[in-house]
């Protein structure tokens, strides 16, 4: 869509409200952009649910219009975070339009400091999202995407983290650096080539090594940065140690890791597992945790491990 000067926007994201800011567009296959909706037309529910039941998850704005609809998103987020009266979906979705695009530019033009910075938006604009006693684990698990994006992951890995912790008992302040961390704790794989992270096939050693490197560099990006706490600083570092020692980077034990790291590396496997990558379909999580549970005690810490087992298999009615 670069070529007509458009940007998709998630549907999800809208409210009948929000159409009078901005013309939208419609891509259909191998054809133009058409207008959708003028912006001097009133957008109405019954065009939102119309969408999502012909499976359009994403309308086209001009480029020119996104500084005013992320600015309106800004200006407007104390009221529709809190809002009850609006879906998990809608708030999740206006979370992820607002920093998707301009973390992963921070990332790829390795900016450490405004990486940390948006991060840490995030990370209190989820965390406040999922304090709502309103909002159960349900909603999260129905409404994340699983597409194979870097942000997409680190997005779903930082819900997920924060879920677990609130249900392992932590704290507001806990939850929101706990949600940061998950978001930069794959910081290190930008020094990564795309290729590899996206190749469909079987690695080869060599590229294997590069991956197995990624928690070392995101620690040197992460780790002379004021604003990065040392429990954040353990889940960028220590997310791929496990209890046995068998682990990577540094193959640390059970109480040389940190709690934090614990939990993302529970939610990291998860995640991956229930993904979609570029070498493989999603599976379930029920048979994502029989994979896991073949680790328990190993690599994953049991408590943390059947508390997420708990929450998640209660949540898919298992």
């Amino acid at each position: 869509m670069a070529d007509f000067g458009l940007i998709p926007i998630a549907v999800s994201s809208l409210q009948p409200t929000d159409a009078a800011m901005m013309d939208l567009y419609m891509q259909r296959e191998n054809a133009e952009p058409q207008l959708y909706r003028a912006s001097s037309v009133p957008l109405e529910q019954r065009d939102l649910v119309n969408l999502k039941s012909r499976g359009i998850t994403h309308l086209y704005i001009k480029a020119a219009d996104r500084d005013a609809y992320q600015s309106y998103l800004r200006e407007t987020v104390d009221e529709w975070l809190k809002d009850s009266s609006l879906s998990v979906e809608l708030r999740v979705s206006r979370i992820n339009e607002l920093f998707s695009e301009s973390i992963s530019k921070s990332f790829k033009k390795e900016d450490p400091e405004e990486a940390i910075k948006l991060s840490g938006e995030f990370g209190r604009l989820t965390s406040t999202l999922l304090n709502d006693s309103q909002v159960v684990a349900e909603d999260m698990m129905q409404v994340l995407q699983h597409d194979y994006t870097t942000f997409t992951h680190s997005s779903n890995v930082s819900y997920y983290a924060v879920m677990l912790a609130k249900e392992l008992g932590y704290g507001p302040q806990d939850l929101s650096e706990i949600a940061t961390g998950g978001l930069l704790h794959d910081v290190g794989k930008i020094e990564i080539d795309d290729r590899i992270l996206t190749k469909p096939g079987k690695l080869d050693d060599a590229e294997f090594r590069q991956i197995r490197r990624h928690p070392t560099e995101g620690f040197r990006k992460l780790c002379k940065q004021p604003n990065v706490s040392y429990g954040q600083l353990m889940m960028t570092y220590q997310h791929h140690e496990r209890l046995d020692g068998r682990g990577y980077p540094v193959g640390v034990t059970a109480e040389e890791i940190h709690p934090w790291a614990k939990i993302c590396c529970v939610v990291d496997v998860f995640e991956a597992l229930t993904s979609h990558r570029p070498y493989r379909q999603p599976i379930s999580a029920e048979t994502a945790f029989q994979i896991m549970s073949k680790d328990n005690g190993t690599a994953f810490d049991p408590e943390i491990l059947r508390c997420w087992m708990q929450l998640t298999l209660k949540t898919a009615n298992v």
